[in-house]
């Protein structure tokens, strides 16, 4: 199967993620990006540079979290749009309660340039984790 070019970017940005090489990472975000965090999910919010999605998404899980990773299960090749499907776990660090919840991943990519991503996930499972109740 031939995929889009846009398919190749978000594919090596997964496997950049599994292999934790953050400069493959981040290499494709296009400097009018536009990130988008789900209300209900740990990092809330719009984001509009790596330096915002690293202080404000990245850095956040890391101290908040004992683990947290997104498996990715398919991509979903629709052109300049690209849908991750997976499953986001991980484990709170103040109350170590662990949780599994499923999610999307909505990517726009313009000649080569990552210029918009907008999450989807099941935020109750995680908010049960991050607490006491």
């Amino acid at each position: 199967m031939i995929h889009s070019q846009a398919f190749k970017v978000i594919d090596d940005l997964y496997t950049a993620y599994a292999e934790g090489d953050l400069d493959a990472f981040y290499k494709d975000l296009s400097s009018d990006l536009v990130w988008v965090e789900c209300e209900g999910f740990p990092t809330p919010g719009v984001f509009r540079s790596k330096e915002e999605i690293v202080d404000n998404v990245f850095s956040v899980l890391a101290r908040d979290w004992i683990r947290w990773d997104y498996q990715l299960e398919q991509l979903i090749d629709a052109g300049e749009r690209i849908v991750a499907v997976g499953t986001y776990r991980g484990t709170h660090s103040t109350t170590a309660k662990s949780f599994s919840s499923r999610a999307a991943h909505v990517w726009h990519v313009v000649d080569g340039k990552i210029t918009r991503f907008e999450q989807f996930a099941d935020t109750h499972l995680i908010q049960k984790a991050m607490t006491d109740q």
